[in-house]
């Protein structure tokens, strides 16, 4: 690759610069030596070929890369199979090798790498859900290449504010769940579900990323223990017994932790504290000093319920139900703003054209507003007559 370009967002550069122009950042970058060498250029089997910037994100099953696509200069996010547990090494001619104990276990998840990046491609209708754009194996490891998104994760928005109104929050939600309810029907669980893995996009719509903890539901395979305390269920401390529960009551940990600022407590505390038939540690947000409906606040502590076989079966329960408490609050809503309407009483303006509640000052006023003035006229016209009346009276 001869063209210069800035390894941390991926625009083009002129010789000598040694700062990018674009983001601030260096233009000289050591990568680790178990990164991919910042400029590697790898080929997919559909003849697209990957440049490789700087490593964005690292977990336990993977190195998330920013990166271009040379042909069209797209920006992509770029996963690389490097499951921590096989204990990998990056050999000099850039391909991975796991420890030899391990080989087994790295080989089956390479092709279930493979698999949910299939998957996940056919699933791409799906705003909600990060686009799988290519996949291939290079390396001996596997590649998943997806759109690039410019936002902020809910873990970062919360670190610059206390709390997300559950009012704002929970109807941003609805989408997520409806999408996570096909991507489910798809065959795939997300696992790994937390503030730090759904993204705020510019337009305020959230998408879910990082599916390199994803796996099959209809694997049938023992499911490797990837968790995140506060967020993943009791069922996720075990191999098996995972399902869209799984995913629902890790969304709903998200929920709690973005409307109260407070991280739930780890199923495990919550499950000792039943058995020493103490109260669960994991209190109502209205506790807490949040506001939101009742109903609402129902849903949310169901869908934490501690028992997978308490908590809503799918997302669409959990979704429908929310949506209900919304459409409800949205009729309450409009009926207190015309029973407000119904007791204005219009005042005409300086021009007499137009009147405060918004008709014409030649259109009639509807009969409810006609009344309220009629009656402080006839009251008006009463006293006058027994007024006079009076006057005359004494005059005779």
């Amino acid at each position: 690759m001869s063209e210069l370009f800035c390894p941390h967002c991926m625009k083009s550069v002129s010789p000598q610069t040694r700062f990018c122009p674009v983001c601030g950042n260096g233009i000289e970058v050591n990568a680790p030596a178990h990164h991919l060498p910042v400029g590697t250029v790898l080929r997919s089997g559909n003849g697209h070929s990957f440049l490789f910037g700087i490593v964005k994100g690292e977990g336990g099953f993977g190195l998330t890369y920013i990166g271009k696509e040379l042909t069209s200069g797209r920006l992509v996010a770029i996963k690389e199979y490097f499951p921590s547990r096989c204990q990998p090494q990056r050999m000099q001619d850039a391909s991975i090798r796991p420890q030899e104990r391990f080989e087994e276990v790295y080989e089956h998840g390479i092709q279930s790498f493979l698999s949910e990046a299939s998957m996940l491609r056919a699933v791409a209708h799906l705003p909600s859900i990060v686009h799988v754009l290519d996949y291939f194996e290079a390396n001996h490891t596997a590649y998943m290449v997806m759109e690039y998104l410019e936002g902020s994760t809910l873990y970062h928005m919360m670190q610059s504010q206390e709390r997300i109104p559950a009012q704002v929050l929970i109807p941003k939600f609805l989408p997520l769940l409806y999408d996570l309810g096909n991507l489910h029907k798809a065959g795939v669980l997300h696992r790994d579900i937390a503030p730090d893995n759904i993204m705020w996009m510019p337009d305020g719509s959230l998408k879910l990323l990082d599916f390199g903890c994803a796996r099959s539901l209809e694997d049938g395979r023992s499911m490797t223990v990837v968790l995140k305390p506060g967020f993943a269920p009791i069922e996720q401390y075990q191999t098996r017994g995972q399902g869209s529960y799984t995913d629902l009551y890790a969304i709903c940990a998200t929920l709690y932790y973005c409307i109260t600022g407070k991280v739930p407590p780890a199923s495990p505390e919550r499950l000792t504290t039943t058995f020493d038939n103490q109260p669960d540690p994991l209190v109502p947000p209205s506790a807490l000093g949040v506001s939101m409906p009742p109903e609402q606040e129902q849903i949310l502590m169901w869908g934490l319920s501690l028992q997978p076989s308490v908590r809503p079966q799918n997302m669409e329960t959990l979704a429908s139900r929310l949506e209900e408490t919304l459409i409800k609050m949205t009729q309450m809503s409009v009926t207190q703003m015309s029973v407000t309407k119904m007791f204005d009483v219009p005042e005409q303006t300086g021009g007499g054209e137009v009147m405060n509640n918004g008709y014409p000052a030649e259109t009639p006023m509807p009969p409810a507003k006609v009344k309220s003035f009629r009656l402080p006229l006839a009251i008006a016209i009463t006293g006058a007559v027994v007024i006079a009346a009076v006057v005359l009276l004494c005059l005779l």
